[in-house]
């Protein structure tokens, strides 16, 4: 059985904050095999590197250094120039990130980075790292980009970095896998999913706005994955069993789990033979999965 590549969960929020050039380059240091990240547009349609399309109150201060009082501005209102005066260097304290991270380490100021900033960090690095880049979008959002834009926007920049060879467009909105083929049909494609049973917003069901009319049958998901040329599916790791793990790797496609956190839960997922996890802690999984080989 081949040991999984580990995958650092928007860097390692665990120890840096998440989605900074200070947390990707830690999760490399630490060995992980590889990063996710998330992309969006900015109002000049720059992409950048940050999970939700609305500044959240949790990690930002403004240019005074005051927390953010509730949600801030969405990402499309504001211009790079705009972006980047807001600082994503810690978590505030008492929040449910902090809760949810209590040993992160707050870093000085510190923007949230272009995706062209966080390719260049991974181009210069001496080995190669795999990338996982998540282009967000949510289907009752009324201001994106058409998906044949954003995924163009971003594909530009991973080729003219050299790195298309070793990233893979992620996505639990199936449709910009969908146009992915299209317009940059040499491009990897990874297609996220959630259950219902696991999250009541999840993405998996028939009818799904997500799936891009894929079946939610579990057999007939996975062919139709295969059918449209997919490379991974990247289920949420409490959804996949043994069965469906044999099924879609049987198939051809690599099972990538998230987000794996934990002894227990890396373990467990080292044992069942995934292809890769990511993981908010990449430096321990690394740990754990050399000790598993």
């Amino acid at each position: 059985m081949t040991a999984p590549l580990i995958f650092g969960h928007r860097g390692a929020p665990s120890v840096l904050p998440e989605n900074t050039l200070a947390g990707f380059q830690h999760a490399i240091d630490a060995g992980a095999d590889g990063l996710e990240l998330d992309v969006l547009l900015t109002g000049d349609h720059t992409p950048v590197v940050t999970h939700n399309p609305r500044l959240l109150a949790d990690t930002t201060r403004d240019a005074g250094g005051r927390w953010l009082p509730q949600e801030g501005p969405a990402l499309a209102s504001l211009t790079l120039e705009e972006l980047q005066a807001y600082d994503v260097g810690a978590i505030q304290p008492g929040s449910a990130y902090d809760r949810k991270h209590p040993d992160q380490q707050a870093q000085g100021f510190t923007p949230i980075p272009t995706l062209d900033a966080f390719l260049a960090l991974v181009a210069a690095q001496p080995r190669r790292i795999e990338l996982l880049i998540e282009l967000k979008h949510d289907p009752d959002a009324q201001d994106a980009p058409s998906f044949e834009r954003f995924v163009s926007l971003v594909e530009a920049r991973v080729r003219k970095h050299g790195l298309i060879e070793q990233s893979y467009v992620h996505a639990f909105h199936w449709g910009i896998l969908s146009a992915a083929a299209k317009v940059a049909p040499s491009w990897r494609r990874s297609h996220l999913s959630i259950s219902r049973k696991t999250d009541p917003d999840g993405t998996l069901y028939e009818g799904s706005p997500w799936m891009d009319g894929v079946s939610a049958d579990p057999d007939r998901m996975l062919q139709d994955l295969v059918a449209r040329g997919a490379k991974v599916w990247s289920p949420y790791y409490k959804d996949l069993t043994p069965e469906m793990l044999h099924k879609a790797q049987d198939l051809g496609l690599k099972v990538m789990t998230w987000t794996v956190n934990g002894t227990e839960n890396l373990t467990s997922d080292i044992e069942k033979g995934v292809d890769g996890l990511i993981s908010d802690m990449p430096g321990p999984a690394v740990l754990l999965r050399d000790g598993q080989r």
